[in-house]
């Protein structure tokens, strides 16, 4: 997708906005120069995981600014400017990450100033401004036919009672209104409308970290906004819409009415696993926290494994039981210079869709997946095959023997299962537990292995971990996964019939439409 855009510059300063706070919303050039940065300089409020974006090796320079903070903004922006001019003078791709729009409240105008002064090459990447995003994801539509015609952007930063911005033609204006940084004269600027004109009946919005899992939305008529604020103790950053078309709420909201809205998940799976899950379920709502329990690796000793690479011509079947043998049996394939025709006429069983559509990567197509993406649906389907006498093949990771090998052998089965991986506790330095962990304010728990629950009781602690288990909602892949948490003492809330991400979100996600019907 970004192979048609232009590359980063050396020298150049790219003024790009993110967007004011879905990560989705960086556009995709933002995203090109991003990529390809030596250093960027962020702004408060951005999601942490735009800065994944960039390279390992770029530096990362926090920017800090953020409205209604203190005096001394000007020095500090003039700082920041004489910063951004030498970064690029050492010949730098430099990128200043800005929220929103950088020339819609947002300061970029003063930059890119400063950098033409020094003469210093810039190019500013245009964002999705919190104007247009954050009412759209409220369900408030700026303009309506037959309701509004016009919009006005505005600061609230700045005391109704000076002279900075005429409260009175706003007022007079009619149309809708959209006010930047005006949760703390949310009050006062309400008065100046309304004297100045505007009926105290106008349908009013404050929308609290618009696009965002914590977005919080109060209407009110205009007269009533502070003291609603104030009840539902919303805090900046807050977007204030006022107008007729707050009234298209009822009807356009989409964005909180969304089944995990509002609900804190944390994913124990490995980061690299973790990627198709959370995007599920931030799709539904949900806020999403990873607690990465297992560091997946290679066998500490490949010699089984290359045993039994060497000799694949005399297996009849090959049994893949995750995605995790999939990729380590070839990355160990590749190693040694061969890829899937050294398969031959083996054929190939896969545990579920997921799976096979990691061997579909490799060019291959499962020859058997069960209905049932269990290890006991595996064991069903192989039931119907004749395998007696035939020598099988189970790479899988560094545990014994399994339910499927058991099946196997009882037909008659010659079973060989090795190492192809070994799943490993991470480092407890090296583990960030999410604060809304610590603070008992997770909604769900997910684990797709025993060996993560394991590694969570001792990361925490067994007595913290089983606090936070017993708070929250569990949810697991598998039938061994749900025994490990029975052996706790514990019951699983949701486990899907089928081990795949896909049925694990969705699982999720009926668990908790239905705890609000």
């Amino acid at each position: 997708m970004l192979d048609h855009l232009p590359h980063a510059v050396p020298g150049c300063v790219y003024i790009i906005g993110a967007g004011p706070g879905d990560p989705g919303l960086l556009t995709c050039k933002g995203a090109r120069f991003l990529s390809e940065a030596d250093v960027v300089f962020y702004d408060d409020l951005l999601d942490p995981r735009l800065l994944d974006l960039a390279p390992a090796a770029c530096e990362r320079v926090y920017a800090g600014h953020r409205g209604g903070r203190p005096p001394d903004t000007t020095r500090r922006q003039d700082e920041l400017n004489q910063q951004l001019v030498e970064a690029a003078q050492t010949g730098r791709r430099v990128v200043r990450l800005k929220g929103g729009d950088p020339y819609v409240f947002g300061r970029g105008g003063e930059e890119a100033k400063a950098l033409r002064e020094a003469g210093v090459i810039f190019e500013v990447v245009p964002g999705v401004s919190a104007a247009l995003a954050v009412p759209s994801y409220a369900g408030i539509p700026l303009t309506h036919r037959g309701v509004a015609q016009t919009v006005t952007l505005v600061t609230g930063h700045e005391d109704p009672a000076s002279a900075a911005v005429d409260w009175s033609s706003l007022a007079a204006a009619g149309g809708t209104l959209v006010i930047f940084m005006g949760s703390r004269r949310a009050g006062a600027i309400a008065r100046a409308l309304i004297e100045a004109g505007r009926l105290p009946s106008t349908p009013a919005a404050a929308i609290q970290w618009g696009t965002r899992p914590q977005q919080r939305t109060v209407t009110a008529e205009l007269s009533t906004l502070e003291e609603r604020m104030t009840a539902a103790n919303l805090q900046s950053p807050v977007l204030l819409v006022i107008g007729e078309v707050v009234e298209q709420r009822q009807a356009l909201e989409w964005f909180e009415s969304r089944p995990l809205f509002g609900r804190r998940i944390l994913i124990t799976r490995s980061r690299d696993q973790s990627l198709a899950l959370r995007h599920g379920l931030e799709t539904q709502g949900g806020e999403v926290f990873e607690l990465p329990l297992l560091e997946l690796t290679p066998p500490e000793d490949p010699g089984p494994l290359d045993q039994a690479l060497n000799q694949l011509e005399h297996y009849a079947w090959i049994v893949f039981s995750s995605p995790n043998a999939v990729r380590f049996f070839f990355d160990r394939l590749q190693h040694d210079g061969r890829d899937s025709r050294a398969l031959g006429p083996c054929k190939i069983a896969a545990i579920g869709t997921t799976t096979a559509t990691c061997l579909a990567q490799q060019g291959l197509t499962a020859d058997l997946t069960p209905e049932n993406q269990t290890a006991a649906g595996l064991s069903d389907a192989f039931a119907t095959v004749d395998v007696e006498g035939a020598r099988i093949l189970v790479p899988s990771s560094a545990i014994g023997r399994t339910a499927v090998d058991d099946a196997l052998t009882a037909q008659g089965a010659m079973v060989t299962r090795v190492t192809a991986y070994e799943n490993r506790p991470p480092e407890p330095h090296s583990v960030e537990i999410p604060p809304a962990l610590t603070d008992g304010h997770m909604d769900c728990i997910v684990f797709a292995s025993p060996s993560a629950i394991d590694h969570f009781l001792s990361l925490l602690g067994r007595d913290q971990a089983l606090t936070h288990l017993r708070n929250a909602a569990i949810a697991v892949m598998g039938p061994t996964t749900a025994e490990a948490v029975t052996a706790l003492g514990l019951v699983p809330a949701i486990q899907p019939d089928n081990s795949s991400v896909e049925d694990l979100a969705r699982a999720i996600c009926t668990h908790y439409a239905g705890a609000e019907a």
